[in-house]
């Protein structure tokens, strides 16, 4: 079964659970998988009252459309980063529509209070739609199907593939670099890179010429979003130091990360770069046998035991290569003491705060090509 029937099968078992849950009718006017705006969309839906068939022609119904983005396996998703996608294919307010195999509660709660509209396969949903407004959670999925919610994605994006990804969209160029290169580049080893290259390709990440020095990359978009939805619990976690905090909000501003050592990320360094944030928390790249020194300029401690906390600053081991990182980087647009946009982008979207995805929109418009 291939994905794209996997996605109108959710589709198509959402309809049906809120037509149960909630005797309200949706019609799919468009299931293409068109590119709006230049951000793909899954699906076009409406709300009906006619009772027409779920799959009706298009032009048959004049309501409000609603863009869809369908996601399986939910569970294990960056909800930050779902927020963030919906956002960006809604045209206007209230019209992005998340659509899944299922929502629990806990991420259906955070889901509305960050105005996302939600369906999943089982009936739970958030719409609103004045005058129509549903909120259900609670329904639960069938034990077969949560056995089957395992994470199956290829090479690409297990967390040592997603280093070769990463540096992709650090530099385009490495693209036709020669495999040993490649390797370095990402820090993996030599036998990794064509596993990778040709998972990337079997997704259409990846287009190859007439040779293997022509190959290119495609939907970039569709790419750098893929890695990023992944990157919290494929490499963040797995390089996570600890969190810290402080009493000093203003902690960070006379600290030049560069000559300790360091590299900022997230909100300091979207704070640095956009001018837009003031920041709160911190996400510091730097690795372990520097931490004790930073530590000790920063006048950071270790967060104790259930510690309620006004600010935390997490504290990462950089998984790329950061040889180029002590001066201005031409190839890949970095900044001196500052992790390359797409961490801080990453670390922006993960938090799903409206703020950090205005900053984060921000990064990405100006700094990620």
């Amino acid at each position: 079964m291939d994905q794209q029937t996997t996605q109108y099968q959710i589709l198509d078992k959402a309809i049906t659970a809120i037509l149960r849950e909630a005797g309200l009718r949706f019609t799919i006017i468009n299931d293409d998988g068109l590119n709006l705006y230049a951000k793909p969309v899954d699906a076009i839906i409406q709300m009906t009252t006619d009772g027409a068939n779920n799959r009706a022609k298009k032009g048959g119904d004049k309501g409000k459309k609603l863009f869809v983005e369908i996601k399986k396996w939910t569970n294990q998703a960056n909800i930050g980063a779902m927020i963030n996608q919906i956002n960006s294919i809604a045209e206007a307010d209230n019209q992005g529509l998340l659509v899944a195999d299922y929502i629990n509660p806990k991420m259906g709660e955070r889901l509305k209070q960050a105005g996302i509209q939600f369906m999943d396969t089982v009936g739970n949903a958030y719409i609103n739609q004045q005058p129509v407004y549903i909120y259900i959670k609670g329904n639960k999925l069938k034990k077969e199907f949560i056995t089957e919610q395992k994470t199956r994605t290829g090479k690409a994006f297990q967390p040592t593939g997603m280093k070769v990804v990463f540096a992709f969209l650090r530099n385009k160029a490495l693209i036709n670099a020669p495999y040993r290169e490649i390797a370095d580049q990402a820090q993996v080893a030599l036998g990794t890179v064509g596993g990778v290259i040709d998972d990337l390709m079997a997704q259409g990440f990846i287009l190859e010429g007439l040779n293997k020095k022509q190959r290119k990359l495609a939907d970039l978009d569709g790419l750098l979003d893929k890695w990023v939805e992944a990157y919290p619990y494929k490499l963040k976690e797995k390089y996570t130091i600890g969190r810290f905090t402080t009493d000093d909000p203003f902690w960070w501003e006379d600290i030049k990360a560069e000559k300790n050592n360091a590299l900022w990320g997230g909100e300091i360094a979207a704070a640095k770069m956009t001018d837009y944030l003031s920041p709160k928390h911190a996400t510091v790249y730097i690795k372990k046998e520097n931490m004790p020194d930073f530590l000790k300029v920063a006048r950071l401690r270790k967060v104790e035991a259930h510690e309620r906390l006004n600010m935390h600053i997490d504290l990462i081991e950089p998984f790329w290569n950061i040889k180029a990182q002590g001066e201005n980087n031409i190839k890949t647009n970095e900044q001196i003491g500052l992790a390359p946009a797409i961490i801080s982008y990453a670390d922006l979207v993960e938090t799903g705060d409206a703020r950090n995805l205005d900053a984060a929109k921000r990064l990405r418009e100006n700094y990620i090509r």
